[in-house]
């Protein structure tokens, strides 16, 4: 269990690292919509752990995918 654990954290981790630096930071988000995104992530992430002594990739990544593909979306198109 440990070993399974520490995979899907390391998993997390890494798109954490990618998604919450790279894309946000590759859209310039404004730090505040950064915040949100990694508050969202951890809420999401928090909670999946408590209810299933797992983090159970399936049900974390897409919520915070989309909202960084919408803040992107937002801050492309507010920058115009």
């Amino acid at each position: 269990m440990p070993n399974i654990l520490l995979r899907q954290f390391t998993a997390l981790s890494i798109y954490v690292f990618f998604v919450g630096f790279t894309f946000c930071d590759g859209f310039k988000l404004h730090t505040g919509r950064k915040l949100i995104w990694f508050a969202v992530f951890l809420l999401i992430a928090v909670h999946v752990f408590k209810t299933k002594n797992e983090f159970d990739l399936a049900l974390i990544l897409p919520a915070p995918t989309l909202l960084a593909i919408l803040l992107g979306f937002y801050e492309k198109r507010r920058r115009r």
